[in-house]
């Protein structure tokens, strides 16, 4: 990827989250190893039991529809190295972003970005504690073959657009286009 290409691509939550991987890019192949990084510069997990549950509604709400994609946002990397090693920070689709990782633990499912050293900030915490136990009550409804085709389908059918770019600046500038109206980042 040159200095100032893109790579447009679409992902399934569950092959992000749990095989970090990007499902499949413009030419269809996927792009593994993704390792994703909240950075220093974005603002706290600031959502509450009131987004927690109406993302759920909404999975909930499509799956009941039969709708074969439920397209859950855009998710903007901005991919650099590290220690020697390909990081993919989130630009855009953090609150997103752990809120499915926070459903899929409630599933049971083990996940490589929930192992990443989250800030040390006392929202972060308060809120992720709160949106787990809220899955986790919300799913225990679900028994046996039931909860496991949920699971399934959040994994599957859950799909992502994901923007990918080695330019900061240009990084920040498809955030910006995409939230015009939303929070800036620090």
């Amino acid at each position: 990827m040159s200095r100032h290409s893109l790579i447009l691509a679409i992902t399934t939550i569950g092959d992000l989250l749990c095989e970090s991987k990007i499902t499949r890019n413009k030419e269809g192949a996927s792009i593994d190893k993704i390792n994703l990084k909240i950075p220093d510069y974005q603002r706290p997990y600031k959502w509450r039991a009131g987004n927690a549950n109406q993302l759920l509604d909404d999975i909930l709400g499509t799956r009941a529809e039969n709708k074969e994609v439920y397209r859950v946002g855009t998710l903007i990397l901005h991919k650099t190295m590290s220690a020697g090693r390909e990081v993919y920070h989130i630009v855009d689709g953090q609150q997103r972003i752990i809120t499915f990782s926070l459903l899929l633990k409630a599933f049971g499912c083990d996940m490589p970005f929930l192992q990443e050293k989250i800030p040390d900030n006392q929202l972060y915490a308060q809120n992720i504690l709160s949106n787990y136990a809220l899955f986790s009550r919300r799913i225990e409804k679900y028994k046996g073959e039931e909860k496991e085709r949920l699971l399934e389908y959040i994994k599957t059918n859950c799909e992502l657009i994901v923007v990918i770019t080695e330019n900061l600046s240009e990084a920040f500038q498809f955030f910006d286009s995409q939230n015009a109206r939303g929070k800036k980042l620090y």
